[in-house]
């Protein structure tokens, strides 16, 4: 049987209209499923590649998790092969690299959050004031290790030793114990920082970006507080996700900056903080970023060797720039 002009063009034009019909995931090349968790308060911009999708419109068959809490379960998550990838403080990524974790560094999402907050009453007015005061942090979090190294090399005052340590579980916790004055100061980061002193509540000590320059001398350039970290076994099998998880940050940094009424919202949706916190934290965000260029990469390995110096990385690796670069980072 066949057709002739008129039905054949017709036939070519409904099944075109079909195709734009579609769901944008649908005309997307299929590239497979991959599962991506992130933690509620990270405060990366992966959120909004979740609730933009950003990964199913470059073709994925995207699933995404919000983990609430300490960073602790969701690396356990990737260790076991739960997730394929997730948002992660870069030291504990470090640490957890060394300990034979199976994932590469594929990408950065954003600036160092951290802060020293003082209880407003407390009669802090430097950070050398915290010696023998009470504060409050989450001890296995990347922010405390790197804001206690930070002090140690800018200040010459340990904060695990020269003050009093609360260890709580987590963000809320902190908020909790400074508002009970239980504590003089707390150690966390945004959006935690930026809720307790918009309640009046507490004020900026010292700010982890302020702290990285005093230590450092490194006046430009941005440690980071958050990467993305992906499974060995599925970057084998999916190379391209590293890319494509890149572009999905960079497009949620744009929205980020360019539409922040809506990154807000999708904030308050994910961690049900109230949207005139959200908005404190927006304005006070260091930077938000992308990729894994020459540039970051040299900072990174300046964090690298720092957070050895002072303990908290013990291997070799972190000694050879070349190594870091080859074993640690994937670069798309």
């Amino acid at each position: 049987m066949t057709l002739g002009r008129r039905e054949f063009l017709a036939a070519g034009a409904a099944g075109a209209a079909a195709l734009l019909a579609a769901p944008a995931r649908l005309r997307a090349e299929d590239k497979g499923k991959v599962r991506l968790a992130y933690l509620q308060l990270g405060w990366a911009g992966t959120e909004i590649i979740h609730k933009e999708d950003l990964l199913g419109k470059r073709g994925w068959q995207a699933e995404y998790s919000v983990v609430a809490g300490a960073p602790g379960p969701l690396l356990a998550q990737l260790g076991s092969g739960n997730v394929d990838a997730i948002d992660m403080s870069f030291a504990l990524a470090a640490k957890n690299f060394e300990d034979g974790a199976p994932f590469k560094v594929t990408g950065v999402a954003t600036a160092v959050l951290g802060a020293i907050v003082a209880r407003k009453d407390a009669g802090l007015a430097k950070v050398e004031d915290l010696k023998g005061r009470k504060i409050a942090a989450v001890v296995g979090t990347s922010t405390f290790l790197d804001i206690r190294a930070l002090t140690l090399k800018g200040y010459g005052f340990d904060i695990q030793k020269e003050a009093q340590v609360v260890t709580a579980t987590a963000p809320p916790d902190m908020v909790t114990l400074l508002a009970k004055k239980d504590v003089d100061a707390i150690i966390a980061w945004q959006p935690t920082t930026d809720l307790v002193v918009f309640r009046g509540e507490g004020v900026y000590l010292a700010k982890q970006i302020d702290l990285w320059r005093k230590a450092t001398g490194r006046a430009t350039g941005f440690p980071v507080h958050v990467c993305y970290l992906v499974r060995n076994d599925f970057l084998q099998k999916y190379p391209a996700i590293a890319r494509d998880l890149n572009d999905a940050q960079r497009e949620a940094v744009d929205l980020w900056y360019n539409q922040p009424q809506r990154a807000i919202d999708i904030a308050a949706e994910v961690t049900k903080i109230p949207r005139d916190v959200l908005q404190v934290a927006h304005k006070e965000t260091v930077r938000m970023l992308h990729g894994l260029p020459d540039e970051q990469v040299e900072t990174l390995i300046v964090q690298l060797k720092l957070n050895k110096e002072f303990g908290f990385l013990k291997s070799d690796i972190w000694d050879s720039p070349d190594r870091i670069r080859r074993e640690f980072f994937h670069r798309a």
